[in-house]
């Protein structure tokens, strides 16, 4: 058997790392060296017990899981993050992937799955719940490359068009500034709308704000 993966749980939640602690020190793959409470002593604790994987929280009081994950990768860009948490949203998955993660699992997930996922972090795979399998999640995880976040899959006239329509502008004035037939602009909408799943202006507006496309 190779040497066991270092692990670090970085949860506020003592009954989270109580019930991580009881399956991980019955892995033989596995090693806990550390846990702690919250993100802002995080590299201190690193320093101190040299993981190959941290088990982040997202939501802590003083210092959050998505700062902390700068933060460890700054401290030494080869360890892996694995972010734990109940957070399904969207936007919370791309923010901590965005930030270095290279997984995003749910506290629901089964011990085992916890397992595997810090065996395939360890080895540079990406890890993703089957809860949070979106599309843009899944690319992103996939591809390791965040500024596949910005481009969502739309090409360069689709993202201008994104970009018109958070300015206020009418698909007839849209049409005129990109130099295009009007037809040509309501059939892109249409595909960015089915694309991104939304249904109207705002709500692209909206999921263009999120992905950081535009700034309100």
């Amino acid at each position: 058997m190779g040497v066991a993966v270092r692990v670090l749980i970085v949860d506020d939640d003592d009954l989270v790392r109580h019930a991580l602690r009881a399956f991980l020190t019955h892995d033989d793959r596995v090693v806990l060296v550390g846990e702690a409470t919250d993100g802002s002593d995080v590299v201190q604790i690193c320093e101190a017990v040299s993981p190959d994987v941290v088990l982040m929280d997202i939501r802590m009081p003083v210092v959050g899981g998505i700062e902390a994950t700068r933060r460890v990768l700054g401290w030494n860009s080869r360890c892996r993050v694995v972010a734990l948490t109940t957070l399904t949203t969207e936007l919370t998955a791309i923010e901590v992937l965005r930030a270095g993660a290279c997984g995003y699992l749910l506290k629901s997930s089964r011990p085992a799955e916890i397992i595997d996922a810090i065996l395939s972090a360890h080895t540079a795979e990406r890890v993703v719940s089957p809860g949070m399998q979106t599309p843009i999640v899944r690319d992103t995880v996939a591809s390791g490359d965040p500024g596949i976040i910005r481009s969502t899959g739309l090409n360069d006239r689709e993202l201008q068009i994104v970009q018109l329509i958070a300015t206020g502008l009418s698909n007839t004035d849209i049409a005129e500034a990109l130099s295009y037939a009007e037809g040509t602009v309501k059939a892109d909408i249409r595909r960015i709308n089915q694309l991104w799943q939304v249904h109207n202006r705002l709500q692209i507006v909206l999921r263009a704000t999120e992905l950081g496309i535009v700034t309100l």
